[in-house]
């Protein structure tokens, strides 16, 4: 089985780059020097028969004659060969009859069969006069040269040397490169598995950390180390997950914990309110009307905060898609409005609003909608009795490039919103109690209708802010692109 560990793996993999790297080498250089040294035997021997031509040439020139030439060539070709060439034989043939000939050091001469070998060389192929033909035979390396002199006779002259030499040198480098190779290799293979145990020190270290993280102790991180390499980088991006991830679950638990607080609220309130009628053994009806109505009350509320409460866990989930369509956003803030119109009855309340012009839009109409009766609500309940809400809707363009967006303005007439509470009015289960008290007998909001309408908002590409709070009133206001088309 291929070993497990990243390290070890790694070393193997460097150690088999470097035996391939070193043998391919090896061979290359093996061929070389061994090419070499045929080519240094091929080239003495070449000299050697030119040479040897050449003395030919100038010996029956000079006695006029080609017998008494060839005769003196014959005392001459050991004496001047053996001084220079010693290590190589040497023939020389005139019409296939030999005329002179040389032993090498080892008194080794050019076996009979090679004088027709030579010729058939030559004749194959089609060497030029003074050309040459090289080939190898019973251990041997061999050149011939064909020359005519005095246009008279053709004469071919043989070299020849045994090459056991060559190849013991051949094979003395062989046998060197081979007991070399393990040597770089046993070095490849501890450097390598040093590099990789000195690379994965620091990945030891995160993970030794790593083990000690558990959902009771996000708040503990990786160290990072001081250089800016890979581990620097890998332990700053888990360090980022584990800061997201203690997010994430803080947040849970504030949602789990303000959620558990706000169901047990409207419980409590029913259970108490039934408990207390079924305590006595006689009621009016208008008593039990009372507590029928507190009941009732807090099961509305109950049912709004489960239904908001699913809604965000499909958001958190993105499991909520956005259905867009085509429709006309008057025609949903007047429709709005005039539910809204309404609650504000009960309060003794008015909703204010222009006549708006013809609004036609792109989204998710029953999101928009929903976002829009958040704001209304808000408005209503956080206002005093008899106060006036404003709605207003305008068209702008924002953003960059520009774009059309339409701005849906929310105005009440409640007590306003603190400076320093201005910003975590979109938190979830965020309320403000004090400034903002429900009313008793009524659905009093949990804290999670302007994170939804947020959403809803940021889901088209648009924006839900607070744009003005005093102690006057506070205005929000409502962005969705005229396309709607996300940013994101």
């Amino acid at each position: 089985m291929f070993p497990s560990s990243i390290r070890t793996r790694l070393t193997l993999w460097y150690l088999a780059v470097q035996t391939i790297t070193l043998a391919a080498g090896a061979v290359v250089v093996y061929g070389l020097l061994a090419r070499s040294r045929f080519e240094r035997i091929e080239a003495r021997l070449d000299v050697a028969v030119h040479v040897s031509a050449s003395s030919l040439e100038h010996e029956i020139q000079e006695h006029g004659s080609a017998a008494l030439g060839e005769a003196s060539f014959r005392g001459v070709l050991p004496t001047i060969h053996h001084l220079t060439f010693p290590d190589l034989a040497l023939a020389v043939a005139r019409d296939g009859v030999l005329v002179a000939e040389k032993a090498d050091s080892d008194g080794m001469r050019i076996p009979a069969a090679a004088i027709p070998t030579a010729t058939a060389a030559l004749q194959a192929r089609a060497a030029p006069p003074n050309g040459t033909a090289n080939w190898s035979d019973n251990g041997w390396r061999y050149a011939a040269t064909r020359v005519r002199i005095n246009h008279d006779h053709f004469y071919v002259f043989v070299g020849g040397m045994p090459e056991r030499e060559a190849a013991q040198q051949t094979l003395a480098i062989r046998n060197v490169l081979l007991w070399s190779l393990p040597i770089p290799l046993l070095l490849s293979a501890a450097g390598g598995w040093w590099l990789a145990r000195k690379s994965f020190a620091p990945v030891n270290v995160m993970m030794d950390a790593v083990e000690g993280i558990t959902a009771s102790a996000l708040d503990r991180r990786l160290p990072e180390p001081a250089s800016e390499d890979e581990h620097a980088r890998l332990a700053r991006t888990f360090n980022h997950l584990l800061e997201r991830l203690e997010s994430s679950f803080e947040q849970q638990r504030r949602f789990m914990a303000d959620a558990s607080h706000e169901l047990r609220t409207p419980v409590s309130v029913a259970h108490t309110a039934a408990q207390v009628t079924l305590d006595a053994p006689h009621r009016t009806e208008a008593e039990y009307r009372d507590a029928l109505e507190v009941i009732e009350a807090q099961m509305q509320r109950l049912s709004r905060l489960v239904h908001d409460m699913f809604l965000l866990a499909r958001v958190d989930s993105q499991a909520l898609p956005i259905e867009r369509s085509k429709f006309y956003l008057d025609e949903v803030l007047d429709g709005c409005v005039r539910a809204a119109r309404v609650l504000a009855k009960t309060r003794n309340s008015s909703i204010e609003g222009e006549a708006w012009n013809e609004s036609p839009c792109c989204g998710d109409e029953s999101l928009v909608r929903q976002a829009v009766m958040i704001l209304l609500d808000n408005a209503i309940r956080h206002s005093d009795d008899g106060a006036t809400v404003g709605v207003s809707l305008t068209k702008t363009n924002a953003g960059a490039p520009a774009r059309e967006f339409y701005e849906i303005t929310v105005s009440d007439t409640g007590p306003g919103i603190p400076a320093q509470a201005q910003e975590q009015i979109f938190e979830r289960f965020f309320r403000l109690d004090k400034a903002r008290s429900r009313r008793a007998k009524t659905s009093g909001g949990a804290g999670l209708g302007l994170p939804i309408a947020s959403w809803i908002a940021k889901a088209h590409g648009g924006t839900l802010r607070l744009a003005e709070s005093s102690e006057r009133g506070s205005t929000f206001r409502l962005s969705i692109p005229v396309d709607g088309v996300s940013a994101t």
